[in-house]
């Protein structure tokens, strides 16, 4: 039954995915071995279908997040680059590549816009329908984001007007490319698919809030269960004479040079 394969041939693999990215990640050769098999054969799961994959709601969901794919990577790579190419203390890169962090993430976002007003992702001859939804609650999702970021760093820091202005420039612009496209739409679909499909951005904010919350949850009693289970420390021995020594030679300087510049 097409039901019984797509639970097969979708569901399972999707299921078993992260599994073998985890495997992937291990230092032994033979876990990465098996997630490398089990990676592979969760992707040839999709093309092994014996129906029209196409044609059901799962294929349109990987045919979409397959589009999306392209323009969400640049996007996270230009990033990646453009922040860690500055100056940060943490893992700084070089700073040359900087610049092509800005452009990648340039071309990501006018990738979206190509999708958002140009051409929409169609699968077998026909607009996907999962594409006015995906991009009603992503449009939502950032004036959310981009609101409560821009209070929070004004609220957390002083000297964070620019950043505040970011975000609150990207939670504005979202918003009016929300209300532009519920009252004209787009040369493809009308204004009244685009209303209809912006109530399941609701569904998709209690569903992220929903997740969140477990997922924190989760981290912490992780993390409690992992220090309950850990053994008691054993006792640290004392400092030897030379290491005194040391320490009071650098408590010395520090505190002569405070009392200096307090001078």
């Amino acid at each position: 039954m097409p039901e019984t394969d797509l639970l097969v041939h979708f569901w399972l693999p999707l299921a078993l995915f992260p599994l073998g990215v985890a495997l992937m990640l291990a230092r032994d050769s033979t876990r990465k071995w098996a997630g490398r098999v089990l990676l592979i054969g969760c992707l040839l799961a999709p093309l092994l279908y014996p129906w029209d994959f196409a044609s059901t709601g799962e294929g349109r969901a990987l045919h979409l997040g397959l589009v999306v794919l392209g323009p969400t990577l640049m996007c996270a790579v230009g990033c990646l680059l453009a922040l860690f190419g500055g100056p940060t203390p943490f893992a700084p890169l070089p700073e040359g590549v900087r610049p092509g962090g800005f452009l990648l993430l340039a071309g990501g976002i006018a990738w979206f816009g190509w999708l958002l007003f140009i051409e929409r992702p169609d699968i077998s001859g026909s607009a996907n329908p999962f594409w006015l939804h995906l991009a009603t609650s992503l449009l939502t999702l950032l004036i959310v984001i981009g609101g409560f970021a821009a209070a929070f760093t004004v609220m957390m820091g002083d000297r964070r007007w620019s950043e505040a202005l970011a975000m609150g420039g990207i939670a504005i612009t979202s918003f009016i490319l929300l209300i532009f496209h519920l009252a004209q739409g787009t040369e493809q679909d009308d204004p009244v698919f685009w209303r209809s499909a912006s109530w399941g951005a609701l569904g998709d904010l209690l569903g992220l809030l929903v997740g969140g919350v477990g997922a924190l949850l989760t981290f912490v009693l992780v993390v409690w269960i992992g220090e309950r289970n850990m053994p008691v420390p054993e006792p640290v021995a004392p400092l030897s004479e030379s290491e005194q020594a040391r320490a009071r030679e650098i408590l010395a300087e520090h505190a002569g040079a405070s009392g200096g510049e307090q001078e």
